[in-house]
């Protein structure tokens, strides 16, 4: 049986690195355009579901985005769009970002025109519980947040807060939700999720 010298072994052992390395590298790079593609189709997906549009293709959801929104300038930390909505309203897309149980959620909030009235939300997760957190992406739960105020009736900022059901009196309907039972976290990350990004509106 032949013997390999030590030096032999760690040269032999480091070429077959570089070389997976490289090959890697190679499809990667191959790959990102792909990547970012589908990134932006999910983003075009959601922002066209918060606005009304719910049987969007996902191959067409680039294109249909893109005739639909304008960037507009924003002092927030994300993208802003003004976007045509499905009734044929203008609607600003505001972007959500905050933290849920397991980790980060995020989605998009679509305002009237005059920033006081949501018209429309499509949240989404990247690991909340089935069936408890990750019901935030439901119709439901989504649909619960159409024509919620920002706003009290006596016109201070007030968000629209996420509250369990039945614990939520001294609020008004027009301004708050009912959480999702059993998922107190997530809840409770939804609802800083809006304060933050309607605070950078609000400013």
């Amino acid at each position: 049986m032949k013997s390999y010298s030590n030096t032999y072994i760690f040269l032999y052992v480091s070429a077959l690195v570089f070389i997976i390395a490289v090959v890697l590298s190679l499809v990667s790079l191959g790959l990102k355009p792909r990547r970012e593609a589908n990134v932006q189709a999910e983003k075009a997906l959601q922002i066209l579901k918060a606005s009304g549009y719910a049987h969007v293709e996902r191959a067409r959801a680039i294109a249909a985005f893109d005739s639909l929104a304008e960037k507009e300038p924003s002092r927030s930390d994300g993208e802003m769009y003004r976007i045509r909505c499905a009734d044929g309203s203008t609607g600003h897309v505001i972007p959500l970002q905050g933290k849920g149980l397991w980790g980060t959620i995020w989605g998009y909030a679509v305002l009237s025109d005059d920033l006081t009235t949501i018209k429309g939300v499509s949240f989404a997760h990247k690991s909340e519980t089935p069936g408890l957190g990750a019901k935030i992406t439901e119709e439901a739960f989504e649909r619960s947040f159409e024509g919620k105020r920002l706003y009290d009736a006596d016109g201070h900022f007030v968000s629209v807060k996420v509250v369990p059901k039945g614990k939520g009196e001294n609020i008004a309907e027009e301004n708050r939700v009912d959480a999702i039972s059993g998922a107190t976290i997530t809840s409770r990350g939804v609802d800083k999720m809006l304060a933050d990004g309607f605070q950078n509106i609000k400013e």
